[in-house]
């Protein structure tokens, strides 16, 4: 995991070394931001760099010897301690010599993918180098050849760290490793980040209980601190080294406002010492840390002060700001830190004292664009002849622009002389001006919907609650989307806040502003989870939320039953109201005739008969009944004689 481009301090802070996209490595003095080397290898374009790393202190210059064999030769200057080991996307390491000003060695057959980051071992002639292959090489600087190699993970090692005593090795990949640089084996295993780590730094502080010479490798790093970095992850975490492995989680994590590009820490000499990390992150701003190393910390840890830096701006000019490249702590008393600054082109280098007591601090400097390239004699092999002033040059020089001509200005005078003969007309001259006023009246057209994104983040930044009122007020989802959408990363933080403190006032607000809370959360709900921090002001307002919607069931449930009851009243009226109104589909009047007279005697005359049939039917069960006794007493005489 390379950076975009490699940069590094010496360090005594006398050079900056950095690569160029086309491989070109530059190396700037930071005392007068002049240009001092410049080497381009004879691969650059296809095999540029992807790391740097400056070699150890230069030692004393020892007497002249007489050098027979390239061994000799490299080890000589492996002495001298003046290289900058360069890693290649082709997987070769270069070692370039800065006294030289040349390519020393070249070692290869180590990697076979990107190299991603080389260290240096200060005592032995070792340099150790990490890759997208998955292996760790440890060469041999003296041969030139590689001495080990290992394979340390499933995926590819980002960054490799050596340990204070220099007898364990931390490499980083999706996951952090110890190795035992004897055995080849791993001590110890962190875990932390959900991405792939690319950058590991070491806290030189030495404890007191592994000073005992003869120690094991886990002895001799034990209670050390070190710092790990991941890809698009806005937290760094400081890890121990324990004894036991229970507690794997971190012990602090700094909270950053955005990616981490570059990071350098103040050494400091004990533990009860406060440690100072510089963190320089992707959109060009330095935030610096303060803590003191003692147990581990709940929540994370925000910066102590923020730099930054803009150029002036006039009074039609926004003023833009200007990146920070990087940072290093100077070794004096005033933990001076030396910041490079501007492009790469040009870069600004610039001594700032360091002091808590400012949070935040924004330094107004020159555009570095309009500031000319200085370079060293030296470096540059053009040389411009002597010409004299009546002579006009045609070769570009520098690639600089001169400035025009006496003869060049008097051929333009005479064009505009001749030219000024075709006046135009009176006719001609009124049309223009009409055409100039219309197309000034066409242009002053009402601002769109796409500057409210402007407005919110002036608003924001000001505190104004007059830009804030007008611009939330918008109801329209296109326009919120929009708006959304376009605003900055640093805004978003404080418009959650803004929105969440609103959203406590009255209640007839939340109908607009949950517009905005929604389009907020759906737009950067992946920036969002990044901020810790931003926990306690969502659960306040869920909390809130969920208060004010606790009676919402009962007033539901209770409006579902009055809606059903008067729906059901509703039906029963309109179905009585259907009936009585009814009227008949077809209706048919006749009139009256000698058959209708007929009919009622024939009705008549059917109820009489049906009387009498009754009458009939009673006497005849009389007449029976007289008949069954008669008989009867004829019988019962019969028998008596």
């Amino acid at each position: 995991m390379a950076l975009v481009v490699p940069i590094e301090f010496s360090r005594n802070c006398e050079y900056l070394a950095n690569s160029s996209p086309d491989g070109t490595l530059k190396l700037w003095d930071t005392d007068t931001g002049a240009l001092k080397q410049e080497y381009t290898p004879s691969s650059h374009l296809s095999a540029t760099c992807t790391c740097l790393s400056w070699g150890p202190l230069r030692h004393a210059a020892e007497t002249p010897r007489k050098k027979k064999k390239k061994k000799a030769r490299l080890s000589s200057a492996v002495s001298n301690l003046d290289l900058i080991a360069m890693g290649t996307t082709s997987g070769s390491i270069l070692l370039y010599s800065v006294v030289k000003g040349d390519l020393q060695t070249q070692m290869e057959d180590g990697h076979t993918s990107t190299v991603n980051c080389v260290c240096w071992h200060t005592d032995h002639d070792t340099l150790y180098s990490c890759s997208s292959d998955q292996h760790i090489v440890e060469w041999s600087l003296s041969s030139g050849k590689v001495k080990h190699k290992w394979k340390a993970d499933r995926s590819s090692v980002n960054s490799i760290c050596l340990c204070p005593r220099e007898q364990c090795l931390l490499s980083a990949g999706r996951t952090i490793k110890l190795w035992d640089l004897h055995r080849k084996e791993v001590l110890r295993t962190f875990t932390g980040h959900s991405t792939e780590v690319f950058r590991l730094l070491f806290i030189p502080v030495i404890p007191q209980a592994s000073s005992e010479e003869g120690s094991s490798p886990l002895e001799s790093v034990l209670d050390t601190y070190f710092i790990s970095a991941a890809v698009s992850d806005r937290l760094i975490n400081v890890w121990q080294i324990q004894r036991s492995t229970k507690n794997k989680n971190s012990l602090v994590a700094f909270s950053l406002p955005d990616e981490p590009v570059l990071m350098d820490i103040l050494t400091p000499i004990d533990k009860e010492q406060v440690i100072l990390l510089a963190v320089v992150t992707k959109p060009g701003q330095l935030v610096i840390f303060e803590h003191i190393l003692n147990g581990t910390c709940k929540k994370p840890l925000q910066p102590t002060v923020t730099i930054q830096i803009a150029m002036q701006g006039g009074r039609d000019d926004v003023p833009r700001p200007i990146a920070v490249l990087g940072a290093h702590f100077c070794a004096d008393r005033e933990h001076s830190i030396l910041i490079c600054h501007g492009n790469f082109l040009k870069p600004t280098f610039e001594k700032i004292p360091y002091n808590s007591s400012e949070p935040d601090v924004c330094l107004i400097r020159e555009d570095p664009t309009r500031s000319a390239l200085k370079m060293d004699t030296s470096v540059t092999k053009i040389k411009t002849p002597e010409t004299s002033k009546e002579v006009t040059v045609l070769a570009p020089g520098h690639m600089a622009p001169s400035g025009p001509s006496q003869s060049g200005e008097r051929a333009k005078r005479r064009r505009r002389r001749k030219t000024s003969t075709n006046e135009l007309s009176m006719e001609d001259r009124l049309h223009a001006i009409s055409i100039d006023k219309s197309t000034k009246t066409s242009s002053a057209h009402p601002p769109k919907a796409d500057t409210l994104a402007l407005l919110l983040g002036q608003g924001l930044q000001s505190n104004d609650k007059k830009i804030l009122n007008n611009v939330l007020q918008h109801t329209n989802e296109t326009i919120i989307r929009n708006t959304v959408r376009r605003l900055p990363v640093p805004v978003i933080i404080p418009l959650v806040q803004e929105l969440s403190r609103r959203m406590h006032g009255h209640a007839q607000s939340g109908h607009t502003l949950v517009k905005w809370v929604k389009m907020v959360l759906t737009v950067h709900t992946s920036y969002l989870m990044t901020f810790p921090e931003i926990i306690d002001t969502l659960s306040t307002l869920y909390q809130m939320m969920d208060a004010r919607v606790t009676v919402l069931s009962r007033l539901s449930r209770l409006q579902g039953k009055l809606d059903l009851m008067l729906s059901q009243i509703t039906a029963q009226s309109q179905e009585e109201d259907a009936v009585s109104n009814q009227q008949p589909m077809l209706v048919y009047q006749d009139e009256s005739s000698d058959e209708d007279v007929m009919m009622t005697e024939l009705v008549m005359s059917h109820s009489e008969s049906e009387d009498n049939w009754e009458d009939l039917s009673d006497m005849e069960v009389q007449d029976e009944g007289e008949e069954s006794s008669n008989s009867r007493h004829s019988d019962s005489e019969e028998q008596i004689d």
